[in-house]
């Protein structure tokens, strides 16, 4: 039987994911930065661990060949995050864009790219294993 933690994680984080997005523009703290797009570095690094826990959970299953893993974290994290953001335009005072939707999208695409980056070179890869 396969180590079910990542999965676990995955679906909470999902769900924490889901729950943020649900929350009334009003009730959002204000942001004291300079940084007037804030918001995309927070999608990018929510989807990008979003990407890396699907990507662990899909390890985990011993999905095989690696190309079916990306290929899998690709249309699961790409669903989620259309989903999300069309959550988000139904949340009273909350908007979706197409800009959040693209920073979603790539921090899915760099969490890829970490895992392959960490796990080609094998003085990183002993964190996967």
């Amino acid at each position: 039987m396969y180590n079910i933690q990542y999965l676990h994680i995955t679906i909470i984080y999902v769900l924490l994911i889901s729950y943020i997005s649900h929350t009334p523009a009003s009730s959002l703290p204000e942001s004291d930065s300079n940084f007037s797009d804030l918001d995309k570095l927070f999608h990018f690094l929510e989807f990008f661990l979003l990407g890396f826990l699907i990507q662990q959970s899909l390890v985990e299953r011993q999905i095989k060949p690696k190309s079916n893993l990306m290929f899998i974290t690709l249309i699961l994290g790409f669903s989620i995050a259309c989903i999300d953001e069309l959550h988000q335009s139904m949340v009273n005072g909350r908007n979706s864009s197409v800009q959040d939707l693209v920073f979603d999208f790539a921090g899915i695409i760099s969490s890829l790219f970490f895992l392959k980056i960490t796990t080609d070179f094998p003085n990183f890869s002993f964190y996967f294993n």
